[in-house]
């Protein structure tokens, strides 16, 4: 069973912290203006002490951003954690975080970093978290109408269901931004969702859970990504699952995705989803297809790749653990994702 927080709802607050990194210079203007527009959509802001500071990659000490995260966690006035961004070491609080404590789920929405502490929240506890913007995606002028999808994705309640469609275009690069004007999505080439198997349609389902490749395959191993027993559980059901990565190349991808398979992470897997990668290169002549289809003649299984996750935005919001259904059509398709 997977257990759903509370809907947010316009006047709830929404906790601020950083996980990781936190935000400072020209980031920090684009963090006040992101705050302002959230609370011009009619909600509230909390920020945690330590979300304006950064030295060494993080925003203070591990024991001091898990303190931060809980104290947020377990204010009844928040509903909703936005961390600004993510970074490189959300792995470290792990251990700070007393997760027999938790007794009720609270969204979490981000990507990137922020994968490490949502893939372990519902791998460990069942709860669901939301794959999608992180906060400083609010504060582009305008703010963009797949980040303000994520918002109503945290109202939904048990029982609801949402259905994506595929963007249009996608952005390859950013726009500079100014002191006073951070810039839109710069949407310039044409989004087409690929597919390993030479099928013009096809269709799969099953719970869904992932993250950024290249964070939460630190956690294999480790007791905050207890994955085995995730995907024994809904067993009956299937899994899913989705990726995303920044900087990686090919060889690092298929290498992580093998060694994911020899963990057993993909038993009772019904198909992989991939996002855009960002920062990504060929190595040598072994190509991103190639490590997708070396991948295949192991697992046999869907893979769709090139969708509207991650880095390269925009990006669809996908709720761990949620019941997805993914319809792919000849470079196009949707995900409906189910409460339940």
């Amino acid at each position: 069973m997977i257990f759903y927080p509370e809907p947010l709802k316009k006047g709830d607050s929404i906790g601020v912290m950083a996980p990781s990194s936190g935000v400072t210079g020209i980031f920090e203007k684009k963090l006040n203006h992101a705050i302002m527009q959230i609370e011009q959509l009619g909600y509230k802001c909390i920020e945690s002490p330590s979300v304006r500071l950064n030295k060494k990659l993080v925003s203070t000490n591990a024991s001091q951003r898990a303190k931060e995260f809980m104290d947020l966690y377990n204010n009844e006035q928040v509903k909703a954690i936005i961390p600004p961004w993510g970074g490189q070491f959300s792995i470290d609080i792990l251990p700070f975080i007393p997760f027999e404590e938790l007794k009720k789920p609270k969204w979490i929405l981000g990507f990137s970093d922020i994968s490490t502490l949502l893939f372990s929240l519902t791998l460990k506890k069942f709860f669901a978290t939301a794959h999608g913007p992180n906060l400083l995606d609010f504060g582009n002028q305008p703010i963009d109408p797949t980040v303000l999808s994520a918002l109503h994705f945290l109202s939904k309640q048990p029982g609801d269901e949402i259905t994506q469609k595929n963007m249009e275009m996608y952005q390859s690069e950013w726009l500079d931004m100014r002191n006073d004007f951070f810039p839109p999505y710069n949407l310039t080439e044409k989004v087409i969702w690929k597919s390993i198997l030479p099928l013009k349609s096809m269709e799969f389902s099953g719970r869904i859970i992932g993250g950024c490749l290249d964070t939460i395959s630190k956690l294999i191993g480790t007791p905050y990504a207890p994955a085995n027993e995730f995907c024994e559980k809904f067993r009956s059901e299937g899994v899913i699952w989705y990726f995303e990565s920044c900087d990686m190349n090919s060889s690092e991808i298929y290498r992580t995705l093998y060694q994911m398979k020899l963990a057993g992470w993909f038993e009772h897997c019904n198909g992989i989803l991939y996002g855009r990668p960002e920062g990504y290169k060929d190595v040598g002549d072994f190509t991103l297809e190639d490590a997708f289809n070396k991948l295949n003649e192991e697992l046999n299984k869907p893979i769709i790749y090139d969708l509207d996750i991650g880095h390269t935005p925009p990006q669809m919001t996908l709720i761990n653990g949620a019941f997805a259904e993914v319809l792919f059509t000849g470079g196009s398709g949707e995900i409906k994702l189910s409460f339940r």
